[in-house]
């Protein structure tokens, strides 16, 4: 974990940050983020993200950092370190198990080409194909530009 010489500022600094912070300092938020990003990466590491990207991993640990600063109590006596270990954990498997979620919906391309694959196809199984392709496309069209890019290339 961080020590006090690390982080650069002491328990108390530290705290007052934290109530700046949760009264609406927006300068307070950025500063208690920026100071503990070592934090998210050395949890991120140490997790297995099944096939989460790492960057994604980092995001959602960066989001429970967000969440541990909000809630965290200075009074209570443990370092924030502590608590945010267990936030950022908390997000990062919350990634993972969307991303597990994300695979098991998946249909492999190899049993949508057995379904739809026909030497002569019918009028009827052209339409239903036509439709399915469609809504893939809808579906494409609401990612991001570049995911959508790299869908479409692929």
């Amino acid at each position: 974990m961080i020590s006090e010489k690390e982080s650069g500022f002491s328990k108390q600094a530290e705290a007052t940050l934290i109530k700046q912070a949760q009264a609406g300092s927006q300068e307070s938020l950025n500063l208690l983020l920026l100071r503990h990003e070592r934090l998210v990466h050395w949890v991120v590491r140490r997790q297995w993200l099944f096939t989460l990207p790492y960057v994604v991993a980092v995001q959602e640990g960066r989001r429970g950092l967000w969440h541990a600063i909000l809630g965290f109590d200075p009074e209570r006596g443990s370092r924030f370190s502590t608590y945010a270990y267990q936030a950022i954990m908390k997000y990062v498997w919350a990634g993972v198990k969307g991303e597990i979620r994300r695979i098991r919906r998946e249909i492999p391309t190899e049993v949508l080409g057995l379904y739809f694959y026909e030497n002569s196809p019918d009028p009827a199984r052209l339409r239903e194909w036509e439709d399915v392709h469609q809504c893939l496309l809808a579906l494409v069209r609401r990612l991001p530009e570049v995911q959508a890019q790299v869908i479409q290339m692929h």
